[in-house]
């Protein structure tokens, strides 16, 4: 896969690595999950002979804070590949949204540059009701995205999937919208819980480390999608309150681990 390719899913990948036990009108299981500052640094996990990205280098910062309505959070990241065949390109991009704790309503804004494209920047708004609902993406031209009915946007999936490894169920399957270009913002995901990994005396989590782990891979598919092959899948280390000790993005040719180097927590506001 080409670094162009690559900027076609990095959005909701972010997104993603960082969210139907759930289902609209109940309360989200999602008082666990803890708000947080987490900075990775990137690089090339594997990569085969045929794929064009032969090195990877790369920093993010992932920051999940609350609201009195919703979820914030945001993720900044800098990724340089290496060619096969030598040469160097760049990508840039921001991405932030807001989730309503009810997860019937969503908004994300995207931000990307790259040393091979032109500067690309968009937003859009989702709402959801009991037999689904619509996102507008606001782009040259306005675009419409229609939502099947229990889509989940990313808090919800994160929360669905940490009830499911509480509850030591294995599988979960979901329409997850997360917010990209309209022909990539929803996408269906099967996700796979491992069992309970016990580990402690990691410094780099500090005040917010558990003392163990679930492994959980998602694979992303298009909702159209024939092929058993995904689109993408995201391995990771998964704590209870919903911080991610690493994770590995896997496009097929090759994959990206992204490794914690630093995390913080953040302050919640006093709600009534």
């Amino acid at each position: 896969m080409t670094p162009k390719a690559f900027l076609k899913y990095a959005s909701q990948s972010a997104a993603a690595g960082l969210s139907l036990l759930i289902v609209l009108g109940m309360p989200a299981q999602a008082s666990s999950i803890k708000p947080h500052r987490a900075f990775y640094a990137m690089e090339l996990g594997r990569a085969s002979q045929n794929a064009n990205v032969q090195a990877i280098n790369g920093r993010s910062a992932f920051t999940l804070s609350r609201d009195c309505d919703g979820w914030v959070s945001s993720e900044d990241y800098l990724i340089e590949f290496g060619s096969r065949e030598g040469g160097r390109d760049r990508i840039m991009s921001r991405f932030e949204s807001w989730e309503s704790i009810k997860g019937d309503k969503y908004s994300f804004s995207v931000s990307e540059q790259s040393s091979y494209k032109a500067e690309q920047n968009f937003d859009g708004f989702a709402t959801l009701g009991s037999d689904g609902g619509a996102a507008l993406i606001a782009m040259a031209s306005d675009v419409s995205v229609t939502l099947p009915a229990k889509t989940l946007f990313p808090m919800q999936h994160m929360a669905a999937i940490l009830s499911h490894a509480e509850a030591g169920q294995k599988i979960l399957a979901a329409s997850v919208f997360t917010g990209a270009e309209p022909e990539d913002a929803l996408l269906s995901t099967n996700t796979v819980i491992g069992g309970w990994n016990e580990s402690g005396g990691n410094s780099t989590l500090g005040e917010m480390e558990t003392l163990g782990f679930w492994p959980v891979r998602v694979a992303y598919f298009k909702p159209t999608a024939k092929s058993a092959e995904p689109e993408y899948e995201i391995n990771y280390a998964l704590q209870p309150n919903g911080i991610i000790r690493r994770y590995e993005i896997d496009y097929g040719e090759f994959t990206i681990i992204a490794k914690l180097l630093r995390l913080e927590p953040v302050s919640a506001p006093a709600c009534k």
